[in-house]
């Protein structure tokens, strides 16, 4: 059974994004009740698109359901090649948390009869659910941040599944079987997290992967565990790419200054959404947002759009998690028109704006070369 994301007309795509607008938003100061509309993008917008509003809702139909309903029902639960798990720190079966794995949520699935794959990277707690696709309820209050990639093969869903293990290390509540010619590799780290198996011990991890969609789109996966001690945005996500970041996630708790470690790169929280730069009369604050987005800031030269699971607050240097980097300049531009209270650019001659400057003009360009094929962990 050849695995794919799913567009919102139901055809396969290399990859999606939406984002859920909130349960409490509003348009021209009315309160519109929202929590299952969204806005979205995919591949196939990647040349002149911009993020538009669906006719789809997240609970009944769209992208979302699409996808998902290739690992429901009898024809999934046939095929002896088909492995995937859900994972997410909150169950949907049990309702409760577990806050000792990774604060990451999510779904990979494989199948290994046609070598094909996808990675679904969210932000929903209690999502997705045993037995039939349903979006929570208590899911709706808040904006949510959804990504999903096609995979260039089953290897890179292995390859994906490996630094999950060690990194994220996801609390998997629901999963398929064993795949039928995974039988025999009980080491495989598939197998593994299909049996709710992460790495143990508290060597501090952290770690940059880079892989392609089947159709050539290049991603840099980042994940830490609960032990490296850092700051995910500022310490690794921003050097990584060696970009200041404007940075959009659940801040209910105490957040980490703005300048990175590095002194030279800076992440800024934002205060919220507003999607009327692109004709949609929706918006909604910050706290509202379960989003777990980040994006290059707009004095950058070049432009990531980074989704995740993991939020800009100092309490979560004490969870593993991570986000998953790509370059895609219209939805970058579509994003960046529509973040409130953007504070991209730094203070006229502070130190960290002449460290900047100075960077720009001399070493950017060699580590944006090195970027391609680095993979490095820091511990």
């Amino acid at each position: 059974m050849p695995l794919s994301a799913l567009a919102d007309n139901g055809q396969p795509i290399d990859w999606w994004f939406m984002y859920k607008a909130a349960g409490k938003s509003v348009a021209s100061g009315t309160a519109l009740g929202l929590g299952t509309e969204y806005v979205y993008f995919d591949s196939s917008m990647a040349a002149a698109g911009r993020l538009t509003l669906s006719s789809h809702h997240v609970d009944r139909d769209g992208a979302l359901p699409n996808t998902l309903a290739q690992l429901y029902g009898k024809t999934a639960a046939a095929n002896p090649n088909l492995g995937w798990y859900f994972y997410n720190d909150e169950n949907p079966i049990t309702g409760k948390t577990n806050g000792s794995r990774g604060h990451t949520k999510g779904v990979l699935a494989f199948d290994l009869d046609s070598s094909t794959a996808f990675w679904l990277i969210q932000s929903t707690p209690r999502f997705p659910p045993k037995g039939a696709y349903a979006f929570p309820r208590t899911g709706e209050p808040n904006a949510q941040t959804f990504l999903c990639i096609t995979l260039q093969d089953a290897s890179v869903a292995q390859q994906i599944a490996r630094q999950m293990y060690a990194a994220q290390q996801p609390n998997v509540y629901l999963a398929s079987g064993i795949p039928a010619k995974l039988q025999n590799t009980p080491d495989d780290p598939r197998v593994l997290l299909i049996k709710d198996q992460v790495a143990s011990g508290g060597t501090p991890l952290s770690a940059v992967l880079p892989f392609h969609s089947k159709g050539g789109t290049k991603f840099l996966a980042m994940a830490k565990n609960k032990t490296w001690g850092l700051d995910f945005y500022n310490d690794l996500v921003g050097p990584a790419l060696h970009e200041n970041l404007d940075v959009e996630t659940w801040e209910h708790d105490p957040k980490p200054p703005s300048l990175d470690s590095d002194k030279i790169h800076t992440v800024v929280d934002m205060k919220g959404i507003n999607l009327a730069p692109l004709g949609i009369d929706i918006s909604w604050p910050e706290p509202d947002d379960h989003a777990k987005l980040a994006i290059s800031a707009r004095s950058e030269a070049t432009h990531f759009v980074c989704v995740g699971d993991i939020n800009f607050t100092i309490a979560q240097r004490k969870r593993g998690g991570g986000t998953v980097a790509f370059q895609c300049e219209p939805l970058w531009q579509s994003l960046s028109m529509c973040l409130v209270d953007v504070t991209t650019h730094l203070k006229q001659n502070s130190r960290a704006a002449r460290l900047a400057a100075a960077r720009k003009a001399s070493t950017k360009p060699a580590r944006k070369t090195k970027r391609a094929d680095s993979n490095p962990q820091r511990a």
